[in-house]
């Protein structure tokens, strides 16, 4: 039987509605590349080709069209039947993160959706610079490296992680016990889409602290997660969290980097929303699962 997720359907309603995956990414709050792979997995796990695609516009093919159909009979029903067993809409917590692909946003979503079935959780990630602070419109935001600074946003950090670098084991700093600030200037360190990511920011800030500046790469990459794709010229440092390392091959090694330095998970949220039962719920479980994972919190 093949898997398809209710967000999946959601995908392919916004792009036959909008006739393009940009404006059907601003709408559920997502970035256009992420939303363009998630159909291209679906179309190759169905075996059908979805959507026509030119260079100015999107049409659904005559499966998409099809598909499109049933899938809002589908939501729709799925929205009907929740009422009706309980008494009332679904309990909707709408969540933005930065760098949803890495570890901590993850494993806080997954606790989310398994602690309490009843909480449906919508997850957001298209970028702040393409929206302003996403805080303003979700429940709970979930930010790396600094806190949401908006008038009547409150932040709490929620988990350390240590900072190093990734390098290939045939770059030059590979029997090096820690990467500093010198090296940063040495070595090209890859740089992430200012418009999809704030890491660099954050890169930038500790160099300062140590009188530095960092030496991008010129070529630039999508989110952190695909930072790793541009070190196996065994030239180039990626800069980026110890739970990164575990995702990558073991052609890789990560190495911190010296003075320490560690970047720092937030939860945000708005003030004005601190009433909503949702949003109390999402905070306790969020509480509860930090606390039994052991996370460590220290702000830079």
């Amino acid at each position: 039987m093949l898997d398809v997720s209710l967000r999946e359907l959601e995908y392919v309603v916004a792009v036959h509605r909008e006739r393009g995956f940009t404006r059907a990414a601003r709408h559920l709050h997502m970035a256009q590349p992420a939303l363009s792979q998630a159909i291209i997995r679906l179309e190759r796990r169905l075996g059908v080709s979805l959507f026509e695609r030119t260079s100015r516009r999107v049409e659904p093919t005559p499966a998409g069209e099809e598909f499109a159909r049933e899938a809002r009979d589908i939501i729709d029903r799925v929205r009907v039947a929740v009422t009706n067993v309980t008494g009332r809409p679904p309990q909707v917590l709408t969540v933005h993160v930065s760098e949803p692909a890495l570890e901590t946003p993850r494993r806080l979503m997954a606790a989310l959706r398994a602690t309490d079935p009843d909480l449906s959780v919508h997850l957001t990630t298209l970028p702040r610079s393409l929206t302003g602070d996403d805080s303003a419109r979700a429940q709970l935001s979930v930010t790396i490296g600094e806190p949401i600074r908006v008038p009547g946003a409150v932040s709490e950090p929620i988990r350390s992680e240590r900072v190093g670098a990734l390098m290939t084991r045939e770059h030059p700093l590979i029997d090096a016990a820690v990467v500093t600030a010198d090296d940063l200037e040495r070595y090209p360190v890859v740089s992430i889409d200012d418009q999809l990511s704030r890491w660099n920011r954050w890169v930038t800030g500790w160099m300062r602290e140590q009188g530095k500046r960092p030496r991008w790469t010129t070529s630039a990459v999508f989110g952190i997660v695909a930072g790793s794709d541009m070190v196996t010229d065994d030239h180039c440092l990626f800069v980026c969290l110890e739970s990164v390392a575990s995702d990558v091959p073991e052609a890789f090694t990560w190495t911190p980097l010296a003075p320490t330095a560690t970047a720092t998970w937030y939860l945000n949220w708005m003030q004005a929303q601190a009433d909503s039962v949702e949003l109390a719920r999402g905070l306790d479980i969020a509480h509860d699962f930090a606390t039994q994972s052991g996370w460590t919190v220290q702000t830079r």
